[in-house]
């Protein structure tokens, strides 16, 4: 592994620091402006070199692929939150299954062998990483962190990301791991896609529309991240879902009534998002009910607990 050195003076020591991957993503996009709000000195490893407008926000260049980290941006910061992964709602090749993985576990592999070179003064408290509900087999039951895992890729997939952080806590640091299920967010993820069908009097339920959809508001999951970082009491992993989950019917008929639009159109069939989307159409058609009362009984309250309140907050 390459570890790149930047010149003295480069990183922001008088603050509590975050390092935090995937800053370009829908969440890490979020995050930087919840954390970069409350005072942190953030570091955020990046694939490109970015500038900054932020006094307290600097980017690093990183190529996980090649080994290659910059040491400052991870050396001496409090915690680091862990969300760099290529985008999993498109069509699966061979190829890009690969590139699924080892964008979430090469790059928490290239983090640990850099962190495993610094004292442990230099080391962060704790990293908390994404992960996702489909570590969970498609089940119309209420489901806690106790399950065991799906079959297939996406049970791979997250079984493989979560276990990325057993060497983690090898060196003596607090992992976390949010098992995430469907962001609602003003702009992008879940609902960029369907607004603008649903806004054409055209959206609909998908398949039966009897599976369950575990859901949270992007204020939520970036609150959580810092719950999870300020209490030491968190560790391994937590449904990070609203504690009210609904039918995806239920779903699409919360959005048409909440941007005041028709509900009319038939059901999409599952087989036409089989043949649109091959293998992945089974996370769009997955029975997800999760159960959150582990975070809950951290003392976590989410801001949006309920549809409703979640929907016309993003989509007003």
């Amino acid at each position: 592994m390459k570890q790149l050195a930047y010149g003295a003076g480069c990183c922001i020591m008088d603050q509590k620091s975050i390092a935090i991957t995937g800053g370009t993503g829908l969440i890490g996009r979020e995050a930087i402006r919840f954390f970069s709000e409350k005072g942190y000195a953030l570091r955020i490893l990046s694939r490109k070199e970015r500038p900054s407008d932020a006094t307290n926000v600097q980017y690093f260049k990183w190529n996980p692929e090649q080994g290659e980290i910059p040491i400052a941006a991870i050396e001496g910061v409090h915690a680091i939150i862990h969300l760099a992964g290529a985008p999993i709602a498109q069509r699966w090749s061979a190829e890009y299954k690969q590139t699924i993985i080892d964008s979430r576990v090469k790059s928490a592999h290239v983090m640990l062998e850099a962190l495993r070179g610094l004292p442990e003064a230099a080391r962060p408290q704790s990293i908390v990483s994404a992960s996702a509900i489909g570590w969970y087999a498609s089940s119309f039951e209420k489901q806690s962190e106790g399950a065991e895992r799906a079959d297939g890729f996406i049970g791979d997939v997250t079984e493989a990301w979560e276990s990325a952080l057993d060497g983690f806590q090898a060196i003596g640091m607090r992992t976390v791991s949010l098992r995430i299920g469907l962001v609602l967010a003003q702009e992008g993820g879940f609902l960029g896609r369907l607004k603008p069908l649903f806004k054409v009097g055209l959206g609909s339920a998908i398949g039966s529309g009897k599976h369950w959809q575990s859901w949270i508001h992007i204020t939520d999951i970036v609150r959580m991240l810092d719950w999870a970082i300020e209490q030491k009491t968190c560790a391994g992993a937590f449904n990070a879902t609203s504690p009210h989950p609904v039918t995806n019917l239920e779903m699409s008929r919360w959005i048409a009534r909440v941007i005041s639009r028709p509900f009319w159109a038939p059901k999409v069939p599952a087989f036409v998002l089989r043949l649109v989307f091959g293998e992945m159409s089974g996370i769009l058609l997955a029975s997800h009910r999760m159960d959150s009362n582990r975070i809950v009984s951290t003392g976590f309250e989410f801001k949006y607990p309920t549809l409703n309140e979640a929907l016309r907050d993003v989509l007003s």
